[in-house]
Order: C-alpha cells, then structure tokens, then sequence
C-alpha cells in the first residue's frame, strides 16, 4: 500500500485492478475498481521485471512524431475539477453537453461577477448552481451519466467551498505544492486521485500526469505497470519515470495514441509507431 501525506490530508493506493471511476460518498477515495471486460484478450503472465519495456523517452519521441500534441483550454480551478467530474465513465461528447446545460441554466452573467460565484473566465454562475435544488442539479447533468453520484458530489464541492473559503472558489490552490492540493482535493466527495491530477495538470499547469483509462490501458501494454497495476499506483509509478517537463505532453499523446490506435478491444497494432518495441501485454 502507498501513502501519501501532506498538510494533515491523506490518502492512499492499493495495488488493484483499475478502472476510471472515482470517489465515494463521504469524500475518501474509492479503491474499488472495475476490471477489464472479459472479452478484451490478454495474458497477465508478464510483468515489469521479466519483460522488456520501451523507455518513456523513447515511446514521447515516437508519439510526437506521429501526432500533434493536442491544445486544452485552461479553465479556472474550480471549472476543471467540475467538468472533469462530469467526464468520469462518459464521454467527452456527453461531458461537453452536461457542461452547455449548466451554462445554459446557470449563466455567470446573470448572477453578476460580484456574488463571488461566478469562475471569472467560465461561463457559469456556481453560486446559481448551489441554490438549485438536487433534483434541478442531477436532470442539468443527467446527460453526462451517472447524475445521482455527480449532482450530490458538485453540490457537495460548492457547499464546502463556500463555508470553509467564504466564496466558491478553488483560487486557493495556488498555495499549495502539488501533494499538498492532490491530497486536498481528494478530501472532496466524488474526487479521486485522476480527478484531482486533472485540475492540477490542465488548470494549474502542474507537471503531473493524470492517469485515465487510456494512460493505464497504455501503461499496461507497454510493461510500464504490471497487467493488473491501479490508476493510482500507475499514476505514483509515472511520477517518477516521466520528466516532469514532459508529464503534459505525455498525457496528450498518450489520449490521442489510446483513442486512435491502442484502442480497448482491437488495437491497431500494424499501424502502431511503438510496434517494435511494444511488448503487447494482454493484447
């Protein structure tokens, strides 16, 4: 078991099967993960130790050459941790949707930027969101999946926020070292580790690596991580071997690799630029 401790929060990391659903009620981490479906092919014989692994260096150079490094709109602290709740088990497409509903019906320019709600660059009134009721709250997300687990854990965040902070704002983040506000933001309902590290990483420009289900899939087939590593402690492993000057680039690369050709079910491995190296684990 891992530990990570920082400014009294704490949090921790098993060795599990992985998955991307994160969090549970009362704000721990959950540490129950999916497993893979059964019908994905593979064998779990190999491990790290016994089988040869492409660097890192060398799968970025690979990558980089094949792809363009996607861009991502910085949004404000709070907005990232919102729309990254509303991406867990969906897609970005319904993400993208339950995020135009709540801007939609809880626009920031109607509350006015003084109520200390409203993100100062997004387009969302957060104090408006916090007055709707549940039921209001889960139908503007239900499109994004799983509205009865990310409704409570929004409100529950923005609630928080505004009792312990005095305004509904995650700005104080700025203060804390990277540990620090991974730990901190785990203490919030629904937010696990890969959450927290995407608000970090595309919010706050940290150089951490968040670890989705496309980095661990990856990780897995490359014998970064053992066949049956978790989220988290493949997220612990590339904390140490990615540079952290590459840790975005890696992440964006690796998203675009696992959607267009490390795919889930049929990987593309004749097109693949990592083909040679590759050890193809559970493939």
């Amino acid at each position: 078991m891992l530990e990570f401790a920082a400014s009294g929060y704490v949090w921790f990391a098993t060795d599990c099967a992985g998955a991307n659903v994160e969090g549970s009620p009362g704000g721990r981490e959950s540490l129950r993960f999916r497993r893979s479906g059964a019908r994905e092919r593979r064998h779990v014989s190999a491990s790290p130790q016994t089988t040869r692994s492409p660097g890192t260096d060398l799968v970025l150079r690979r990558l980089s050459e094949r792809f363009p490094v996607p861009d991502k709109p910085r949004l404000a602290p709070l907005d990232e941790l919102v729309l990254t709740i509303l991406s867990q088990s969906t897609t970005d497409e319904n993400r993208d949707r339950a995020w135009r509903t709540l801007a939609a019906r809880y626009p920031a320019e109607e509350a006015g930027e003084a109520a200390g709600g409203a993100s100062s660059t997004g387009p969302i009134s957060w104090e408006s969101v916090l007055r709707a009721t549940p039921a209001e709250l889960e139908d503007a997300v239900r499109v994004a999946g799983l509205a009865n687990r990310k409704a409570p854990a929004i409100h529950a965040a923005l609630k928080r926020l505004r009792a312990e902070v005095g305004r509904i704002t995650l700005d104080h983040l700025d203060e804390m070292g990277d540990d620090e506000a991974i730990a901190y933001l785990t203490t919030f309902r629904g937010v696990g580790v890969k959450t927290a590290a995407c608000v970090l990483c595309f919010s706050l420009r940290r150089p951490v690596l968040p670890v989705d289900t496309h980095v661990l899939r990856i990780a897995r087939r490359l014998a970064w991580v053992s066949p049956r590593a978790s989220a988290d402690l493949t997220y612990a492993t590339l904390s140490r071997t990615v540079s952290p000057s590459e840790r975005f680039r890696m992440h964006m690369l690796l998203i675009t690799f696992g959607r267009s050709l490390c795919l889930a079910r049929a990987p593309r491995c004749g097109e693949c630029p990592l083909e040679p190296e590759c050890p193809a684990i559970g493939v």
